[in-house]
């Protein structure tokens, strides 16, 4: 073998290495609940993998394959502990499909959740960034987003009301400067970003939130239980494009994950490196 392969092999495997890690950084949960059998696996690189709580399972008739069943009265969610990976800095992308079950609860629910300490002294928001709904008057409210970020709380609505039994598909975008909504892949609302997120120790739960009712009076009834299925939640470190979120709904409304889709697929893992190296030498 010559001297120049030898080298050009190495250096094909530091930039495919780089290259490998700086994806695999961008995906920090991707949750497909697609096999019954695997459904509570973190289909990212941070194997970041999940528990059904309470009333919470796996129901064959997700949105793409199998997904998350939620049962109000239940105490029913998916939770995620922490990892250092789920903190996000000052960008992040939340989105998911969602289905409502029952149309005449007027109460917030919460979709995807970073939870965090209440602090009663400050007024700080429960979560480092959130996607969830807010209620208004006794219907079912817009989708939103929701931070506590290092210049106070960064907060932006859907205006328009949801209704029960449709599937919506729903992303929270924040790009360090502005947060954006989306609803069935179109921009609904633009806010500010008031800084980065604040980072925490806390699990990240889907469907539910945790905040403790006897901490900051909160009733049981505003803790943001979900009814109904959700499925295909992605936790990204960066901000996808207006472009690449619609393009993420419309491969769900195909039916097809997104496993195979750029902006949100993780590659193979570096211990492919070895693989990819040995296919190399094969074929000198």
């Amino acid at each position: 073998m010559s001297r120049r392969f030898i080298i050009f092999g190495g250096v094909l495997i530091f930039l495919l290495g780089s290259f490998l890690i700086d994806v695999d950084a961008k995906l920090l949960g991707y949750w497909t609940f697609d096999v019954k059998a695997n459904a509570h696996r973190d289909s990212s690189p941070n194997s970041n993998h999940g528990d059904f709580k309470g009333g919470a399972g796996w129901t064959p008739k997700g949105k793409v394959a199998g997904g998350v069943i939620l049962e109000e009265g239940a105490d029913s969610y998916f939770e995620v502990p922490h990892d250092n990976s789920l903190n996000a800095t000052d960008q992040v992308t939340l989105m998911c499909w969602v289905k409502f079950t029952r149309p005449d609860f007027g109460r917030d629910q919460s979709l995807v959740w970073k939870n965090a300490p209440f602090k009663e002294s400050n007024k700080r928001f429960w979560a480092s960034y959130s996607l969830r709904t807010f209620r208004e008057g006794f219907k079912l409210g817009g989708f939103a987003f929701d931070a506590n970020t290092e210049g106070g709380r960064t907060a932006a609505v859907d205006p328009d009301f949801l209704v029960a039994n449709d599937w919506y598909h729903v992303a929270g975008v924040a790009d360090g400067k502005e947060v954006r909504v989306y609803t069935n892949g179109k921009e609904k609302i633009v806010k500010e970003q008031r800084g980065a997120f604040r980072p925490t120790e806390f699990p990240l739960t889907i469907g539910h939130d945790l905040r403790d009712p006897d901490a900051g009076k909160v009733r049981r009834d505003q803790l943001g239980y979900v009814q109904g299925v959700m499925d295909e939640v992605v936790v990204l470190s960066h901000a996808l494009t207006a472009a690449q979120v619609k393009e993420a709904k419309e491969l769900g409304e195909r039916g097809k994950s997104l496993d195979k889709y750029a902006p949100v697929a993780a590659v193979e893992p570096t211990g492919k490196i070895a693989v990819k190296w040995g296919e190399i030498k094969a074929r000198r």
